[in-house]
Formats: C-alpha cells, structure tokens, sequence
C-alpha cells in the first residue's frame, strides 16, 4: 500500500478515535458532576429532616412543610450547597419555616403559638420596620408581653442621604420606652436587639430574646428561656446568641 494512502486512511481512524474518547471523557464528568448533584441533594435531604425532627422535639412542628422546604433547598447549585455550613442551613430552615408556616396566609395555621419570627435586616417599609419588629415580639411573647402604643418618628431622617435618627417609643406592660434608632440606608439598627433584651429583663419573665442568623441577612428571633436555649444548642449543634 502506498504510503500516502495508508495515511489518508490512518487520519480519519485517529479522528474516530479521538472522538470516542472525548465523548467518553466527556460522558464520564457529566455523570460525576450528576453524582455530585445527587450526593449533596441527598445530604441536605436528611438534614432537612434530621433539623425538623429535633425542632418538633423543642415544639416547633413543621412536619407540614418540610417537603417545600426540601424542594426549595435541594434545587440551589451545587457549588452553594457544598459551600454552606451546617449551621447556614440550620438558618436557612428556620427562615423558610416562618415563611412558610407562620407568614404565609395560603398555609394551614399552626396548632401551636408563634415560637420564633425572622426578617431581613434590610428593611422595605422604613417608616414602620420597628414597628414590625415590635409586633413580630409581642407575639412569640404571647401573654408575657403586651406591646402598645407604637410609634416611630422620622423627623429626622433624610431618606436621600439615607442618614438620620428613627425615635422609637412604645409601652411595654405599661411602661413607656424610647429608642433612637441609628439610620443607615435601609438597615434595621441591629442595637434595637439589645435594648429590647433589656426592656424584657425588666419584666422578669424569666425568658429573653435569643437570636441566630441564616448566614446572609435573615435575623431569627427567639424568646425562649435560658434552658431552652441550652437544649436548642445540644440538638441543633449551634449557640443562639443574646444580644
């Protein structure tokens, strides 16, 4: 056989080759990365379960929507759910309980009182976020606390240059506080935390606020007692802080 015939046929053989093996590279790390996928799904999966599981035991039942909970979790990339501690989704859980179980007013309603409430330290409604965050108090608290009187001035806010002092004043069992909330933008002064743990230190209640984070910008906020949080932290894995 002539040389350059035998390689005219030899160039398109390599090709065949060539491709073959691309395909099958190429085949073989699309099924790790689908084995990736899957792996990290089924992780979040049983952790999702394992976390509902243990918060029913400290009293919040939210059997109810853990399948949405699972949905919305195990469809983030992959690279984020590998990335997240456990404590990021320990928060991630909570926010989309209150969500789901307690803020939407599509969902079936609870049988039990309100445990905990988290929102955004990035507020929306500016002129009233204390406001909200009041309410959101009084009603973890139930009869423990009864918050009135609400009103916030911003008198002294410029909203263009997202400056200024928000004047917070409320009654709390019958007795009037104030808090000038620092403006920065449309960030919730997270020293209002602190102030209110302190004006619930004087009720004597013999419960306080407690709070944890989902990572990013959720706040979620307990009132529960000192022992309750020592069992949160022995099941959950994670401390809740007092501010």
């Amino acid at each position: 056989m002539h040389r350059s015939t035998f390689i005219a046929l030899l160039i398109p053989l390599l090709m065949l080759t060539a491709a073959m093996a691309y395909r099958y590279y190429s085949n073989d790390s699309i099924g790790q990365a689908q084995q990736a996928d899957s792996f990290y799904s089924s992780r979040v999966e049983i952790m999702i379960h394992e976390n509902i599981t243990k918060l029913k035991e400290l009293g919040i039942d939210a059997t109810s929507v853990e399948e949405k909970i699972t949905e919305s979790l195990t469809s983030m990339p992959t690279e984020i759910l590998e990335s997240m501690a456990p404590e990021q989704i320990n928060g991630m859980i909570l926010t989309y309980i209150s969500a789901l179980l307690y803020d939407d007013d599509t969902a079936a309603q609870p049988s039990e009182p309100r445990q905990f409430f988290s929102f955004d330290v990035e507020c929306m409604n500016l002129e009233h976020m204390y406001t909200n965050f009041l309410n959101s108090v009084s009603e973890i608290a139930g009869e423990d606390l009864t918050i009135t009187d609400i009103e916030e001035d911003t008198g002294k806010v410029d909203y263009e240059s997202g400056t200024g002092v928000q004047t917070v004043t409320f009654n709390c069992n019958g007795k009037s506080y104030q808090y000038d909330a620092i403006v920065y933008n449309d960030w919730f002064d997270v020293k209002m935390l602190t102030f209110m743990s302190k004006v619930i230190s004087e009720q004597n209640t013999g419960k306080n606020l407690y709070v944890t984070s989902d990572g990013y910008q959720e706040c979620i906020v307990f009132y529960q007692t000192e022992f309750w949080a020592a069992r949160y932290k022995k099941l959950m894995g994670n401390t809740l802080e007092q501010p």
